[in-house]
């Protein structure tokens, strides 16, 4: 019965986000990133490419410090057009926090080369942001779900790919799964503002993870498991990590239980495969040792999490899978009001499809609404 009473609690957030939007902070503008310290080649083949590379760039970290992260750069097999290769951003969806987990960390090519690969024989070069803390050249936890650092890591991958590779157009476009769809709908909303030099033709957002800053709140001890939502204990103990390692003065611990520390300062350094061990048998409830729906908490995950429901000046179009358990239905569909409500345009397509084979037939519909705008 008390698991009934969350899926119901989960289905009337859907009507109460429809109809009630939260202000999103603007943090100050830190100096531009996008100059690349590192570029590295990878052998031929790997990844199925013979002309992949690893940038190290600068970016801001979250605070506006200057650091380095790391990306991906595929570059199409043949001599680039009048113009050159316009670009499309790849943002992969959640991997974990630790300096381990990125694209580039480890000796074999990452799950997401084939979506490179259909990137490039689309026509395009492909990028692909580690994101912040995600590669040993990125010091820090990863600021996961960190809507600012998920737009500026991306926009600044784009800008170094071009600084080191000349053949690349100013084109660009951006798609994204999971948490990569929370950081490419980011970066569809702060492009144009971040980097005017560059020409921005539209978002593409599959499963995004969004809402989050809603959701969260709701969190008390005690709160049983929801089984409408798969790994929530893991992904919430990663946001809390993210942001007590990113924002200071957020006072997060002063929410944990003791079991709760434990798996928070686990997960900031684990791999998201280690996530449903670490929090294995608990709940989110047992995370805390009292509600997150404190207004100073809750003021902290807006400016986080929270994605814009208005300012978008180029296409826009989300794709989900009515069978996801992970990123569900209702999340996204309480984000689409948003959108509406505020009057912006969108294009929206639903796929028979859980949080994984979206990739399939919803990777395709994004892809080919990029090759629209980018036209």
């Amino acid at each position: 019965m008390r698991g009934l009473v969350w899926r119901v609690r989960l289905l009337l957030l859907v009507s109460v986000l429809a109809v009630v939007g939260g202000a999103v902070a603007t943090p100050a503008t830190a100096d531009p990133g996008g100059d690349p310290v590192r570029v590295q080649r990878l052998p031929d083949g790997w990844g199925g490419t013979n002309r992949g590379f690893v940038v190290t760039y600068r970016t801001p970290a979250l605070d506006g410090r200057p650091t380095t992260a790391t990306g991906l750069v595929f570059l199409p097999d043949a001599p680039a057009p009048d113009g050159g290769w316009p670009i499309v951003a790849w943002d992969h969806g959640t991997n974990g926090l630790g300096q381990q987990c990125g694209l580039t960390s480890t000796a074999g090519a990452p799950y997401d080369s084939p979506s490179l690969l259909q990137i490039n024989r689309a026509g395009y070069a492909a990028v692909a942001p580690d994101y912040l803390g995600l590669s040993p050249a990125s010091p820090g936890v990863h600021p996961y779900q960190s809507r600012r650092a998920g737009a500026t890591d991306t926009i600044d991958l784009v800008r170094a790919a071009r600084r080191a590779f000349p053949e690349l157009s100013a084109r660009w476009g951006v798609i994204g799964v999971s948490e990569g769809g929370h950081a490419a709908l980011s970066t569809g909303y702060l492009a144009s503002e971040y980097a005017p030099e560059l020409d921005f033709r539209g978002t593409a957002a599959l499963a995004p993870a969004a809402n989050l800053e809603r959701l969260i709140p709701l969190a008390r001890p005690g709160m049983p498991e929801i089984p409408a939502l798969d790994g929530l204990t893991g992904i919430v103990a990663a946001v809390l990590a993210g942001i007590e390692a990113n924002v200071p003065g957020a006072g997060i611990g002063g929410y944990l239980s003791p079991e709760g520390r434990r798996i928070v300062d686990a997960v900031r350094t684990q791999c998201v495969t280690q996530w449903t061990e670490t929090a294995a048998n608990h709940s989110v409830g047992d995370l805390l040792s009292r509600p997150l729906d404190d207004p100073a908490i809750v003021a902290v995950l807006n400016d986080y999490l929270a994605i814009p429901a208005t300012g978008y000046r180029q296409p826009l179009f989300i794709g989900q899978g009515v069978a996801d358990t992970s990123v569900p239905l209702p999340l996204t569909l309480a984000l689409l009001a948003e959108l509406s409500s505020a009057g912006t345009r969108y294009e929206f397509a639903a796929f028979d499809a859980d949080h994984m084979s979206i990739m399939k037939d919803g990777f395709t519909a994004g892809l080919r609404f990029l090759q629209r705008a980018l036209s």
